[in-house]
């Protein structure tokens, strides 16, 4: 764990708001760790890049250890456009590495599947300010591809998913040092299966709630934000998964050169 979180440092990132939990399947419990830098790319900032590295762990079957195993490695890359007013458009690729722990029922012996995903997708973002409260609309489209841990294809490799969210922050103080943000998104996916080359119908899947407090020290390029997300779950039944979140945010280091 001290060697991950050691790597994350050298990669250290920045964001304006929280780096929010992936979702890490039908567990108890997890914890999320991310670093990044978000730099500025001309004089106008209205394009901006932002690139973060991530760590997610999660719990046994019988605990709620947020950090028992490791569970995702995610490095993230994404560009932002601030278009007309309040509204923002952004493209991105993705990659992760994610564990799944589960029994041999042959044999009884425990056992690790990796599942490699490359993730290319944009959102469009629309938002307003009534005093010190910000409100932000966002639509999020995904395609992500799947191989096991030897670049081959799963049964269903390829997923489209749409993700629609609401978000809310409020700056608590007159420095705008301190914030509260709390978000709510909906998650709806389909996918093709590779034998038959069908497309299965586009459902519901999910929804996460998050709310984060981010503490920004005076005259610092850093934020750093704390926060809790409860994932709920749709199978046969619904499932409520707990995440712990942090992340170490800094902001604009090449700053000089633009």
């Amino acid at each position: 764990m001290k060697y991950i979180l050691s790597i994350l440092f050298l990669f250290s990132i920045s964001l304006k708001a929280q780096i929010t939990p992936p979702g890490l399947g039908d567990t108890n419990a997890a914890s999320w760790y991310a670093m990044g830098l978000r730099q500025k790319l001309n004089d106008d900032a209205n394009f901006e890049s932002m690139t973060y590295i991530g760590v997610g762990l999660k719990s046994g079957e019988d605990n709620y250890d947020i950090n028992s195993k490791l569970a995702i490695v995610v490095i993230n890359q994404e560009f932002y456009h601030h278009i007309k007013n309040n509204w923002k458009v952004s493209y991105a690729v993705s990659y992760r590495n994610q564990k799944d722990y589960f029994k041999d029922e042959n044999t009884n012996v425990n056992q690790t599947k990796v599942q490699q995903e490359l993730r290319l997708y944009s959102r469009l973002s629309y938002s307003t300010s009534i005093g010190k409260v910000k409100l932000t609309q966002t639509a999020r489209q995904e395609l992500r591809k799947f191989v096991d841990n030897n670049w081959k294809n799963i049964d269903k490799s390829i997923q489209l998913r749409s993700r629609l969210k609401t978000q809310v922050a409020l700056t608590v103080d007159r420095l705008k040092q301190h914030t509260l943000t709390a978000g709510a998104e909906s998650l709806f996916s389909m996918s093709r299966t590779d034998e038959t080359k069908k497309w299965d119908k586009l459902k519901y899947k999910e929804a996460r709630f998050t709310l984060f407090y981010t503490y920004r020290p005076k005259d610092t390029p850093v934020a750093i934000s704390v926060g809790y997300m409860n994932n709920l779950i749709k199978n046969k039944s619904t499932h409520s998964v707990h995440y712990a979140s942090f992340d170490l945010v800094w902001e604009d280091p090449f700053h000089v050169f633009i």
